[in-house]
């Protein structure tokens, strides 16, 4: 009898268990991380340089008040530290700029005072003075290795101009200026451990939540950090994955939050012990860290060591394990089946509780992910323009719409936004349009036909539609990042549309909405042409959705009259609606992260029959199915 390799050509594999989904593996091993207590420096210090990993580390140099520049330098083994050779020029620096290991660095720039460009190599046994830096500054930031570093912004030389965003590369003999940052600021934060690959974090011309990213010739503006601050520490990790700790606002106690990067959004975190600026430590990635010296929050300076271990699975996390098993094809040896696992199937799960906004309302546009979301609008009331943006546990309120209003469309992240259209104080139906880079709202062209209640779909603020409206228009409008254009009409108007689409500009949908007969059908958008499908167990109006065509969560809502109000869920599958987990709080209106799954959302705010509500909830959901495999 022939083997099934011999038939399809490979060997099935054995399992002894089923695979475990994503909302149960989070659920099982929760996302966590913890500070703990390392060995202390012997001399207490702030404002040093920092090389190495979290078990292999130097301290180099520093600052013992009120002036006291150190030439002194210790060397951590992950247990204690013991002093070694000292730097020839004693000196400080803030943003901890340093590159390389315990074996071979580079130090550059500082306070001597002045502000110096004086450069320093390590070979793993002493200092040698090298070629300086084109620009004296201190607060410098930096990455690298000893023979090809990175080294950007800070503060100029005395009779200079302040901050500044000059960046310099190293080739292991000297210094070059290479393309300047968009922000001058000093104190920030390097993360990265590559000269052609790393972040800016932070720092000082305030200080700013502000993060730049470095390709190897220019500089980008990316995702804001949830806290804004300056001489935190991040040094190390990569562009997807990293720490930054401590730091110092004005006004504020020494920072001890924490926040973790995985690639597109910034987490809180564990905090640190001691809550501290100016400090030293490294991030080989978000799952070890130290952090060392610094200022504590009675403004004397530390000698406390702490080091960072992160366990359990990472909101992030969802797409690779997604891609790691679905298709397989396996024979449990304990149930003695054989197995496949799919994408798609009703999209199960369960709602939780996340942080509150900081301002009830209802009929809110919500953009981005279930821990990097922004809801932005809708009626408190009156008409607001609040924005407010998501961490994963809390809302900061951020720059305002131009133009107050409800009823919009809204599309896109946190960083790249739509909102089209909606009703504003004495405009029953808005064309104003405006677009958000991550930091401001812009007025751009309008939208053509004025509308309020409408839908919308899209992944940026570059490419998104607006869907049908008041009055009851099948009208559908592109926006290409600088005009807008007609594209095909839905195949059936309605209005109370707000939250009820959902989907990237080449596989959407549409559900619900109020056309006075069928409020509760649904259309799929693949980029060409609306298709009519499926009708909702329950009929509903202005709720919320996340997902595409094949793989949706339709939430929340009110029937036509708005005399009932829903906490039902229900999952979308490519072919019908199956009622899921219901919702805590039954609500109308809620902003529903719009570039969320059907596996990882939140709905925001909303409104009771009488009663506008703050809390969040989030949804978990099921990932993949698990089928036999039948020989009959």
């Amino acid at each position: 009898m022939s083997e099934y390799k011999g038939i399809k050509g490979f060997q099935v594999q054995t399992r002894s268990t089923d695979p475990v989904p994503f909302a149960q593996e989070l659920a099982d091993n929760p996302y966590a991380g913890v500070w703990s207590s390392g060995g202390n420096l012997n001399t207490a210090r702030n404002a040093v340089y920092s090389l190495g990993s979290q078990t292999a580390q130097l301290c180099v140099t520093g600052n013992t008040p009120p002036s006291n520049y150190l030439a002194n330098v210790e060397n951590y083994n992950g247990t204690s530290w013991t002093e070694i050779a000292d730097v020839n020029d004693a000196r400080n620096n803030e943003a901890g700029a340093g590159s390389g290991t315990t074996t071979a660095g580079l130090i550059y720039g500082g306070n001597t005072p002045p502000r110096t460009a004086n450069t320093e190599s390590w070979n793993g046994s002493s200092w040698t003075e090298v070629n300086d830096l084109n620009t004296a500054r201190s607060n410098i930031s930096g990455v690298g290795t000893s023979t090809a570093s990175l080294a950007f912004f800070g503060q100029d030389a005395p009779g200079g101009s302040g901050y500044t965003s000059k960046t310099e590369s190293w080739d292991g003999t000297s210094w070059t200026e290479t393309t300047d940052g968009n922000t001058a600021r000093g104190g920030g934060a390097g993360m990265g451990t590559s000269y052609s690959a790393c972040f800016n974090v932070g720092g000082y011309t305030g200080p700013q939540a502000i993060v730049e990213s470095w390709n190897g010739s220019s500089w980008t503006e990316i995702t804001d950090l949830n806290s804004g601050r300056g001489s935190a520490m991040a040094r190390g990790g990569s562009t997807t994955a990293g720490l930054v700790a401590g730091g110092n606002s004005p006004g504020t106690a020494r920072h001890s939050s924490t926040e973790s990067w995985d690639g597109s959004s910034w987490t809180e975190v564990n905090d640190l012990a001691v809550g501290r600026y100016a400090l030293g430590g490294a991030s080989p990635s978000n799952t070890v860290a130290i952090a060392y010296a610094g200022n504590d929050p009675s403004d004397a300076v530390t000698a406390s060591t702490e080091e960072w271990a992160f366990s359990g699975v990472q909101p992030g996390d969802l797409a690779n394990y997604v891609d790691a098993i679905t298709g397989d094809f396996y024979y449990n040896s304990t149930t003695g089946q054989f197995k496949t696992v799919n994408t798609g199937g009703t999209p199960t799960g369960s709602w939780a509780s996340g942080g509150s906004l900081n301002t009830s309302r209802n009929t809110a546009a919500g953009v981005g992910t279930q821990t990097a979301a922004m809801v932005f609008g809708g009626n408190t009331p009156p008409f607001t323009a609040v924005n407010e943006q998501y961490n994963g546990s809390s809302w900061t309120e951020v720059a305002d719409l131009n133009t107050a209003r409800k009823f919009m469309a809204g599309v896109g992240t946190q960083t790249s936004a739509l909102a089209g259209a909606g009703q504003a104080p004495g405009v029953d139906q808005s064309n104003a349009a405006e677009t958000w880079n991550g930091s401001a709202w812009t007025s751009v062209s309008n939208v053509n036909t004025g509308r309020r209640q409408v839908g919308g779909m899209g992944s940026s603020g570059t490419s998104g539609y607006v869907v049908s409206g008041v009055p009851s228009s099948p009208l559908v409008e592109f926006w290409n990042g600088s005009s807008w254009t007609e594209g095909a009409d839905v195949n059936e108007g309605v209005n109370r549309l707000t939250g009820g689409t959902a989907g990237p500009p080449s596989a959407g949908i549409k559900i619900g909405g109020d056309d006075s007969g069928n409020p509760g059908n649904s259309e799929l958008w693949n980029g060409t042409a609306w298709t009519s499908s499926a009708s909702t167990n329950t009929a509903r109006m202005t709720a919320g959705t996340s997902g595409d065509s094949s793989n949706a969560v339709y939430f929340g809502g009110a029937n036509a009259p708005e005399s009932t109000v829903y906490a039902q869920t229900e999952g979308w599958d490519g072919t019908s609606f199956t009622e899921v987990a219901d919702m805590s709080t039954a609500r109308n209106e809620p902003a529903p992260a719009m570039g969320g799954t059907d596996i990882l959302t939140l709905g925001a705010g909303g409104t009771t029959t009488s009663t506008d509500v703050a809390n969040t909830e989030e949804w978990t959901g099921v990932d993949f199915q698990i089928k036999t495999v039948t020989t009959s």
